[in-house]
């Protein structure tokens, strides 16, 4: 085996990769979760609730995912004097536990930036449900209503089934590109795959062989993710149809 690409270096790729799994699957699964409900809030909701949500995602869709991920990260915590930054948000007993059972040295951080990514994802993918939504025809909520469908019943009947599988190509496209999003906790000292390759770097100097790696890295595992993602569309458009 090549000299820059020792033990040490590949166990330590191996954690920053399942770590930056970790944070895909759960920026995934917030995004999904929050972009949906901000989605219908501003559809459905009441005139101020409206204004909030579309208000959120203006700002979400339009600030780069790395302002709002140092935002989360560094500028949260300077709002606070330096004693109680400290005690609130790295040396206390619940950062400890947490630190002492995940292995992350600063797990604030972990927390502030996937925080960051599921903010700015879930403002794109608020977008994309209300797109997806607007593609279903006027007739299906008139006869809801005809038929006494309160908001409730519209939401879960036809606005999330129709919508979403509607919006779902978007929604795969936006979900790779949060993956790939993820590579920027590097910036804030979390140990993901791509700051192991940082770390690598910075100790070999071998700049060409690692990058290349992380470029393999990333299309195969990119790859993987479209795979899943295409046939979970396929899988929604199958019950769709069965459901007509």
């Amino acid at each position: 085996m090549d000299s820059w690409l020792t033990p040490e270096t590949i166990a330590l790729l191996r954690s920053g990769l399942w770590l930056t799994l970790l944070v895909t699957a759960i920026t995934t699964v917030g995004s999904l979760l929050l972009g949906i409900a901000v989605g219908t809030s501003a559809m459905l909701g009441k005139r101020p609730v409206q204004k909030l949500s579309k208000s959120f995602i203006e700002i979400h869709r339009n600030i780069p995912a790395l302002v709002v991920v140092i935002f989360w990260a560094f500028a949260v915590p300077n709002l606070f004097p330096q004693q109680l930054r400290q005690t609130l948000f790295f040396n206390n007993p619940f950062w400890d536990s947490i630190s002492t059972s995940t292995g992350l040295a600063l797990p604030y951080y972990f927390l502030a930036g996937t925080f960051g990514l599921i903010l700015n994802t879930s403002g794109y993918l608020a977008e994309i449900f209300r797109a997806g939504v607007n593609t279903i025809p006027a007739e299906q909520f008139e006869s809801a209503r005809t038929l006494g469908a309160n908001k409730r019943v519209l939401f879960t009947h036809i606005m999330l089934p129709m919508g979403f599988t509607a919006a779902f190509p978007a929604v795969s496209t936006r979900l790779i590109h949060n993956f790939k999003n993820c590579a920027l906790l590097s910036l804030v000292a979390v140990p993901i795959f791509f700051h192991g390759i940082q770390t690598a770097i910075s100790k070999t100097f071998r700049a060409t062989e690692f990058l290349l790696l992380a470029t393999v890295v990333y299309l195969i595992l990119s790859a993987l993710i479209a795979t899943l993602l295409r046939y979970t569309e396929t899988r929604l458009a199958r019950s769709g149809a069965e459901h007509a």
